[in-house]
């Protein structure tokens, strides 16, 4: 019987879908002429909006990069593997008994070339030496101290050899190197080329201690030069998004709209989406530990559906303005609107999918994983908001412009044509008031119909331009006439 019942819900589940589904759809196509009046009339809100989005993402965009940590932190009270709990509790313990101890690190290995013990008065002194160095270091408080076998054992005391729980701290390679630690406070992120300069100077003049017959190698290492390096990856791999990326893209889109001055639409919705993923990352790393794989997830996440929703919008814009013709034959207006309702509908769809799978991410216990999600979702909905905002914002507001994108120059669009197509009904009666261009139907020379041609199909003589509101009329009156004396006035 639960069997039989989950066959018959199945069966109905698709029509079901179905029919909501063409019922959005047809509720969004009905929206559509509103929705597109509304971005005419509010055009200089929506550009200023998104272009303070723009210039506060970029403007922000240093401390993102600055804010990247490698630690997959934890989000408390949510279930964790024994494992990961286990871990936070001895790093929770260790932060309270020694907080100076429980932030990052700058290692330094310095190891003896020959292989020989390493421990000696020269490495007795490089450690001095850096100990006052760190002490003297401004701003205070960004290095809290230097720990060094030193600081446990010396060999004046009874054996020449530390014992071995002391060695197995800071002794490694068979004892022939040892390792030396600089703890650092949380805030030195802020300061990091300051600190990462600080302390290879620092480092540099206390290998001066080790001069001398016997060679030593010292190499800088740990939290410190890890995060410097991951500052340098994640700039790098944004920059390989940008200079190939980018432009491996741009060109596809060039190839298949085929059309130079439509392209700076995808160009315009593009750069205002990355932008605005800047400004969301920001934000979340004001909430989160920023990973330093979020950004350039991100980065390509926004890029890929920005080309993509901006694909859907002007594709079928393109069909429409590309279709032979004939009755069927839609103005640019109609163009318009059929794009923004069938493309507009697709790119929301799915914005909404992909960011309802991204917040999916939010459920796991990590801190990375959640800021993810956070920020993938947020830029999806920004990038879906600017494509059905821009787009008709753009192509609504300067018909002249983009109505020749794909076919040859059409007649001119006058005032009141533009406000009656994409204005509210208000603007479209006031101008409507106003006198409107007398044109001529007639050929001056000849009197042929005019026809809607440059040149008299008669006589060959120059014709002047008719606007879209008389061509109609012209075109009726030839159809009258073409039996009868095309002479006749």
């Amino acid at each position: 019987w639960l069997a039989q019942l989950a066959v018959e819900k199945l069966a109905h589940a698709p029509a079901m879908g179905g029919l909501k589904g063409q019922a959005t759809f047809e509720s969004w196509v009905n929206f559509t002429p509103t929705w597109v009046a509304l971005m005419h009339r509010f055009r200089h809100v929506v550009f200023t909006f998104w272009v303070m989005v723009s210039l506060l993402g970029v403007y922000h965009a240093e401390t993102v990069v600055s804010s990247i940590t490698s630690d997959l932190a934890t989000i408390p009270g949510r279930w964790q593997p024994a494992y990961m709990r286990d871990s936070l509790q001895a790093a929770d313990a260790l932060k309270h008994k020694f907080p100076s101890l429980a932030g990052e690190k700058a290692i330094i290995r310095v190891r003896r070339v020959d292989g020989e013990f390493v421990l000696s008065d020269k490495t007795h002194a490089f450690c001095k030496s850096l100990d006052a160095s760190v002490a003297s270091f401004l701003p205070e408080g960004l290095l809290l101290g230097v720990d060094s076998i030193y600081n446990y054992w010396k060999p004046t005391w009874v054996s020449n050899k530390p014992p071995q729980f002391v060695k197995e701290l800071f002794l490694t390679e068979g004892d022939s190197a040892m390792l030396v630690v600089i703890y650092l406070n949380y805030s030195y992120p802020e300061h990091l080329d300051h600190v990462v300069t600080g302390v290879g100077d620092m480092v540099t003049n206390a290998q001066l201690e080790l001069a001398g017959p016997v060679a030593y190698s010292v190499f800088l290492g740990g939290d410190l030069t890890m995060r410097q390096d991951m500052l340098i990856a994640v700039q790098s791999d944004a920059a390989f998004v940008h200079t190939l990326t980018l432009p491996i893209a741009t060109a596809l889109l060039a190839l298949y709209f085929r059309s130079l001055r439509i392209m700076l639409i995808p160009l315009l919705t593009i750069t205002l989406s990355l932008s605005a993923s800047l400004l969301i990352t920001y934000g979340a790393s004001r909430l989160l530990p920023l990973h330093y794989l979020v950004p350039v997830l991100l980065l390509c996440v926004t890029l890929a559906t920005s080309v993509d929703y901006c694909l859907f919008f002007l594709a079928r814009l393109k069909d429409e303005m590309q279709k032979p013709d004939g009755p069927d034959k839609p103005t640019y207006h109609q163009a318009v609107l059929a794009s923004t309702a069938n493309g507009g509908y697709a790119i929301m769809t799915s914005g909404i999918g992909l960011a309802i799978g991204f917040l999916g991410l939010c459920l796991f216990p990590i801190d990375a994983v959640v800021s993810t999600g956070i920020s993938s979702a947020a830029s999806i909905v920004a990038t879906v908001a600017i494509n059905l905002t821009i787009i008709p914002c753009v192509l609504a507001s300067y018909p002249d412009f983009w109505s020749s994108a794909w076919t040859a120059p059409p007649p001119s669009l006058s005032r009141y044509e533009q406000l009656s197509d994409f204005a509210p009904p208000k603007a479209a009666r006031a101008v409507s008031k106003a006198a409107r261009p007398v044109v001529p139907l007639y050929c001056s020379s000849c009197g042929a119909p005019h026809g809607g041609s440059k040149f008299c199909t008669n006589c060959g003589a120059k014709l002047p331009p008719l606007t879209n509101g008389v061509a109609a009329a012209a075109d009726a009156a030839a159809r009258a006439l073409s039996g009868a004396d095309a002479a006749a006035p």
